[in-house]
């Protein structure tokens, strides 16, 4: 099976080192609610990063427990059509994002940390690592 959901891929959440994604309850979880938020925000959504092994998650300084090494993403707006602006596209993907209750929503300047991580019993939280 090729496809995801409607319109993302697996092979766009793999780990880039290890060459696989890890498939579990949190993973389903996840891509069913960010195919409802690019449903929302009706406009391409690209995947920058998706499930990580701890390999890579340290080759790329990622947090020694990064929720990629479960199943998160992170996400850009392609930023044409409706949504020219980067940063105010990313301002409304994380509105809706919020609506649509992703645990985890981390704020960057080129793009969107989300994660489920409410799912698996660990607390919500936000951060903001624009500059």
């Amino acid at each position: 099976m090729e496809n995801a959901s409607n319109h993302f891929k697996w092979r766009e959440f793999y780990c880039p080192t290890a060459k696989r994604l890890i498939v579990s309850d949190l993973t389903l979880h996840h891509i069913e609610k960010l195919e409802q938020l690019r449903v929302l925000w009706d406009a391409p959504i690209k995947i920058n990063s998706g499930y990580r092994s701890p390999e890579h998650n340290k080759k790329v300084g990622g947090v020694e427990k990064s929720m990629h090494m479960l199943f998160a993403t992170d996400i850009t707006p392609v930023t044409s059509g409706p949504h020219p602006d980067l940063r105010g596209a990313l301002q409304s993907l994380h509105g809706i994002a919020e609506e649509v209750g992703f645990g985890g929503i981390g704020q960057y300047n080129t793009f969107l940390h989300l994660d489920c991580r409410d799912f698996i019993g660990r607390s919500s939280a936000r951060w903001d690592n624009r500059s």
